[in-house]
């Protein structure tokens, strides 16, 4: 949308000086999550190649390249130059400020969260990321871990304020997982599920076993009824036993 603006306001426009005024950095940080072949939560992390935190694993971002993208834009566009992952459908989390959060100078950023399943993560590390690779998110009395069988990270050990953004967006998917779509982002493929599949998912984010009768009750009411989910004409067998298979309908979700 083009701002028209009057003579007079073109005129004090031209005269701004925006130096008068301290200006902070903006970057995105993104939280992208997925679920490994054991159906355990985990998070795509890259390990930086430049100062600060040089060496240190951190989520991927970057600068806003100020004036020609939007924000949303520029979380796409870090996340495709560190990852190589593009097309990812994003969901903005939280604006992080602490004026002591970077030690370049004062830098806000905008974080973002994503649910990708594992086989569409094509991870390549680019830009001024050394590695990019998915870590199973652990805990113990310290607090986060993340690990990728050969490498175990702690959360003291992630650049800037990541674990703060990383622990809210955990709790934020925990918090919205029973009343949002969230779940159907990370299906295997959203045009063929079980039911007892999107139960794992569920039970992986909120980290604890449901019931799976009252999981269907719900699952039904909630998605088939509305019409969000169609049942098919389909089965396959599942522990030894035929499952119902169901399609998405309701489009994007996060």
């Amino acid at each position: 949308m083009t701002y028209q603006c009057t003579k007079e306001e073109r005129a004090f426009l031209d005269q701004y000086d925006a130096s008068r005024y301290e200006r902070p950095s903006v970057t995105t940080d993104i939280a992208v999550f997925t679920l490994d072949d054991l159906d355990r939560l985990s998070l795509l992390l890259i390990r930086r190649g430049q100062f600060p935190y040089k060496d240190r694993w951190a989520l991927p971002g970057g600068f806003l390249h100020t004036g020609k993208e939007s924000i949303d834009e520029c979380a796409q566009r870090e996340l495709m130059e560190e990852t190589g992952i593009k097309d990812a459908f994003f969901s903005q989390l939280y604006t992080f400020g602490a004026p002591d959060r970077d030690p370049r100078t004062t830098v806000i950023s905008v974080a973002y969260m994503a649910l990708i399943p594992k086989h569409k993560l094509k991870v390549k590390a680019g830009d001024d990321a050394k590695e990019a690779d998915i870590f199973q998110i652990k805990y113990d009395v310290d607090g986060m871990q993340f690990s990728n069988g050969d490498i175990t990270i702690r959360e003291s050990d992630l650049a800037f304020d990541h674990a703060d953004v990383i622990r809210m967006a955990i709790t934020r998917l925990r918090n919205r997982i029973d009343y949002e779509d969230d779940a159907f982002n990370l299906l295997k493929d959203p045009a063929e599920f079980t039911i007892s599949e999107l139960k794992r998912i569920h039970e992986t984010i909120k980290n604890k076993t449901l019931d799976l009768p009252n999981f269907r009750k719900s699952f039904l009411r909630d998605y088939v009824k509305t019409e969000k989910v169609k049942e098919l004409d389909k089965t396959i067998v599942s522990k030894g036993k035929p499952a119902k298979l169901y399609k998405w309908m309701g489009g994007d979700v996060l």
